[in-house]
């Protein structure tokens, strides 16, 4: 029959499409050939025959990677792959009208696909491959984790063949790699961590945990899809991050604690990167933080020297908030969790008692009094005006405060012993920022009795210009003794 007459010229034509003779045969011939066997009913025929010379084919190119030792598989693999996705190109382009019409109306997978399924079933998925295939991969993973030099490129290769065979609904990168790569490392890391947190300092442990993260998301970027990427980033959290992280927090001698006490600022920016992949980890951090900063504050308070003399209090308070802006900042990128944790701790141990607000006040008086004659510029003298605020906002009765302040301020303005009439006016500005017109108004009312009595003894004295001096002198003895009596 003529139907297979041109059967068996397009078969002999893929053979020698296989056996790369393909420069000898006219494609155009080949294209009339299969098309005329769709026009005429025998697209059945055509389907099923070049499904069966492509899969006799594909036992053969299994056999040569079954027969092929392992350290040259994955090179065979690729090899063969190449060439066989050469193949199913030329062969789909001569069958190009069966795919168009034959394969969409009767739901047939297409050419090219078709080749991968058969592909998967007798070569990848052969049982004595499939499983070689996988260690091959494993092994090499695992050397490169130890420093070895690994074909990268080959790798890629690989994984680019296990996904491209990830057609007509399945995932073969999932099903013949990747479950078994996550499950292979996370029994690695379960392993690693656990040894390593055993023989380490706490510092230690997390460089060699973000270490350990940074490769895993190179290999992703190198050779694996990136579908793997966010699974193993979770998995490297879960192992080295969740697993220990309370271990870690609490290490004595190198924990967070110690990092504290010992201003290991990069070491706690470390752990902060690191934890703020797992965020839950960060509150175990700022329960610790909260209690370096209330032990510090309670060897403060409980300091006899500092007790003795309220500016090395304040000083001692105003210092350790330095300390651990500093962390907060550098360490702790300004997290706003960090910086309310510190707010909690500054405001727990300076409420204890009111002495902080006592002495808040009479810090403010020598500083008014003495502390600004050294400073020369209004930036200088404004950033001491905010120290004195940082500390006012943790105290919760500021009542308290604005009474022993009104106390010193108008011992200051009596006896004119303040430095400046400027920063004391500035003070006040900060403070009414703070809790309002109503709270600084006696203040800055103080302020305005000075000046209208400014004002008034200046009419006073200016009312007697032109007088005689010895009524003068016994206008300014009433005056003076006016004066001592008010």
């Amino acid at each position: 029959r003529e139907s297979n007459r041109t059967w068996e010229c397009l078969k002999n034509a893929i053979h020698q499409i296989h056996q790369h003779n393909a420069s000898s045969l006219s494609f155009e011939e080949l294209y009339r050939n299969a098309y005329n066997l769709v026009l005429h009913k025998y697209g059945e025929l055509l389907y099923n025959g070049v499904q069966g010379v492509v899969a006799e084919h594909l036992k053969e190119v299994a056999q040569s990677c079954v027969d092929c030792p392992d350290d040259r598989l994955l090179d065979e693999l690729k090899r063969q792959w190449d060439d066989h996705k050469t193949t199913m190109v030329m062969i789909r382009d001569i069958l190009m009208y069966m795919d168009r019409n034959f394969v969409s109306q009767y739901k047939k997978v297409p050419v090219y696909e078709m080749g991968l399924i058969i592909f998967r079933e007798n070569v990848s998925g052969h049982a004595r491959v499939k499983t070689r295939l996988l260690t091959l991969m494993l092994d090499n993973i695992s050397a490169e984790r130890r420093g070895e030099q690994v074909d990268r490129i080959l790798l890629k290769h690989t994984v680019n063949m296990l996904v491209e065979l990830g057609v007509q609904g399945r995932s073969i990168y999932r099903e013949c790699f990747e479950d078994q790569f996550l499950d292979h490392t996370r029994k690695f890391y379960q392993d690693e961590s656990v040894q390593y947190i055993s023989q380490n300092a706490c510092s230690d442990y997390l460089r060699k945990a973000e270490h350990r993260i940074k490769e895993e998301k190179a290999r992703v970027e190198n050779y694996l899809h990136e579908s793997t990427m966010e699974k193993i980033q979770g998995l490297c959290d879960e192992e080295w991050i969740l697993a220990h992280c309370k271990t870690l927090i609490h290490m004595e001698n190198s924990g967070c604690s110690w990092m504290f006490l010992h201003d290991k600022v990069q070491d706690l920016e470390r752990m902060y990167r690191l934890f703020n992949r797992a965020p839950p980890t960060l509150k175990e951090v700022q329960k610790v933080m909260i209690d370096c900063i209330c032990e510090s504050g309670r060897d403060i308070l409980n300091d006899p020297e500092k007790v003795k003399d309220p500016v090395s209090f304040i000083q001692g308070i105003l210092a350790l908030k330095q300390k651990y802006d500093q962390f907060v900042k550098d360490s702790f990128k300004e997290s706003k969790d960090f910086q309310l944790a510190l707010k909690q701790a500054f405001e727990s141990f300076l409420n204890r008692d009111t002495r902080t607000a006592q002495y808040l006040s009479l810090f403010v008086d020598d500083m008014f009094r003495r502390g600004l004659k050294g400073m020369s510029s209004d930036v200088e003298i404004d950033a001491s005006l905010e120290q004195v605020v940082t500390v006012f906002r943790f105290l919760q009765d500021k009542d308290i405060f604005e009474s022993y302040y009104k106390q010193h301020l108008s011992r200051r303005l009596l006896t004119g012993r303040s430095s400046s009439d400027e920063a004391e006016k500035s003070m006040i500005s900060k403070l009414k920022s703070e809790c309002g017109h109503q709270y600084t108004s006696k203040l800055e009312g103080m302020f305005q009795d000075m000046k209208l009595s400014e004002d008034l003894m200046k009419q006073y004295k200016g009312s007697f210009h032109g007088v005689p001096q010895r009524a003068r002198s016994s206008a300014a003895g009433a005056s003076s003794s006016a004066g001592a009596a008010t």
